[in-house]
């Protein structure tokens, strides 16, 4: 295979399919018509896939053997309104591709579209997951509950973000941990509602949650060493009826993250345990649920030294830049890590006419398409 003409020959497709997924956008658990377009071009290349049960993406194949390679695409979009003033701009209001997942999409369909003419000469089978819902409750947890990773097994698995604060033909990565985990919280906070007037005969619900609001962020600083990195961040916070009515009830949710399983079962429990006692303290008492839970995206260290010596051999070794230090925002492509040895890297975005207004989830995104060719090229080799 000439990589290069053979990319050059279906690059126009591709960016065409970018275009397309881009206009009509779908928020997650909603993309039925994105499925419905992806199955029409698998179907018209004589592609092999599989639409798993209950909205839960789709599985698509090309090669033959015993072994098997994965590539993770996401399918969903972002409750924003898009203000690019791109003539293939979002279509439908308030939904955007505002993070990229419509060149994950693109380029890993392209991947298939690339291997399919060659797919005797291939020794092993090449699957990609186009996964539901990676926005919200984390879709690749339930494509492997679907089987996605069997028949044959799937021993490795390829995963890649853009990366619009990286210049375009830039790769980013880091051996290990590179993206934290994630377990999402509800609080409730229950008092004794009274009047105003008359607080003794009450419990403040209320001033209780600000104690235990104010009480949690000392735990990373002072329940975990400086050099273990948590966060717990009270995101919502909800209570009272009136402007004189002690209240009886307040919720609050948030967020927990963490670099490693172990440190994040201790945080639970030191949270749960500061928002019993603080509450308790007040008179009242918090109930905490634990609920959206997505483990560390680990790179396996030998598989990630040897992708990104591929990737350097590609686009050279000084336009591939080593992360100074782990994100602690999260991605389900962490469930695969779970299943298989996994290779994570994000690839730049940003051309060189574009300013710092190309930041992931903003309404000014614009990716440069061109990074769907370097895309190309790196998902081809490594696979």
């Amino acid at each position: 295979m000439n990589l290069s003409c053979e990319i050059d020959r279906i690059l126009p497709e591709v960016i065409g399919i970018r275009r397309h997924v881009h206009m009509y956008p779908e928020l997650s658990g909603e993309e039925r018509e994105t499925t419905a377009y992806l199955c029409d071009v698998l179907d018209k290349n004589n592609i092999a896939y599989t639409v798993l049960p209950d909205n839960c993406g789709v599985v698509a194949s090309v090669g033959q053997g015993s072994d098997a390679v994965g590539v993770r695409a996401e399918l969903d979009a972002l409750p924003v309104t898009e203000e690019t003033g791109l003539e293939y701009a979002s279509k439908i209001d308030g939904v955007m591709h505002a993070c990229g997942h419509d060149i994950h999409f693109a380029a890993a369909l392209g991947l298939l579209l690339l291997l399919k003419p060659y797919e005797k000469e291939l020794d092993h089978v090449v699957r990609v997951f186009f996964q539901p819902a990676e926005e919200t409750v984390g879709g690749a947890n339930d494509m492997i509950l679907h089987g996605c990773m069997q028949n044959p097994e799937v021993r490795t698995v390829f995963g890649f973000h853009i990366s619009p604060t990286k210049k375009t033909g830039t790769v980013e990565y880091l051996i290990g941990a590179m993206n934290a985990a994630v377990t999402d919280f509800e609080l409730t906070v229950r008092g004794r509602s009274c009047h105003g007037a008359h607080p003794e005969q009450g419990i403040d619900a209320i001033v209780a949650a600000a104690g235990i609001v104010t009480a949690l962020q000392s735990i990373p600083s002072r329940r975990f060493a400086p050099t273990t990195p948590t966060i717990v961040t009270v995101g919502t916070i909800n209570g009272g009826t009136a402007e004189n009515v002690v209240a009886g009830e307040v919720k609050m949710s948030g967020t927990l993250r963490a670099l490693d399983m172990d440190v994040m079962a201790e945080l639970k429990d030191t949270v749960r345990e500061t928002c019993e006692n603080t509450a308790q303290g007040f008179g009242a008492s918090a109930e905490i649920n634990y609920t959206t839970e997505y483990p560390v995206l680990y790179n396996e260290s030998e598989l990630t030294e040897n992708t990104i010596g591929k990737i350097a051999a590609l686009i050279g070794k000084d336009n591939i830049q080593k992360m100074d230090a782990p994100s602690l925002g999260a991605d389900d492509f962490a469930f695969f890590c779970k299943h298989a040895r996994c290779c994570y890297f994000n690839i730049g975005c940003r051309s060189k006419s574009q300013g710092d207004d190309q930041v992931l989830h903003s309404s000014c995104l614009a990716p440069d398409e061109d990074s769907l060719r370097i895309a190309l090229q790196i998902l081809c080799a490594i696979v």
